[in-house]
């Protein structure tokens, strides 16, 4: 098994919390844990078979990426007068 040190903060933590009380009955470390490693392994599966199914029928997939950066303000502010232009 694989260690992985994930950086997780505020709203994140706490729907994983509600997650690991949900699912396990408390939000030990360890049911945090475990939250985490099977949304992993859901998203990992997930993205196979989409691939998979591509190659069946030929259809597109997009890969997904995260950007660096948050975007600043004037990019916020460039997108809205592009979407709302008068």
């Amino acid at each position: 098994m694989v260690n992985l040190d994930i950086h997780c903060h505020g709203r994140l933590l706490e729907e994983i919390s509600k997650l690991a009380i949900k699912q396990y009955g408390e939000d030990s470390q360890v049911s945090r844990d475990r939250v985490v490693e099977t949304a992993l392994e859901m998203r990992i599966l997930w993205s196979r078979s989409v691939k998979q199914g591509q190659e069946l029928t030929g259809e597109a997939v997009s890969d997904w990426e995260f950007p660096e950066s948050l975007p600043s303000r004037e990019d916020t502010k460039n997108i809205q007068n592009r979407l709302f232009r008068r």
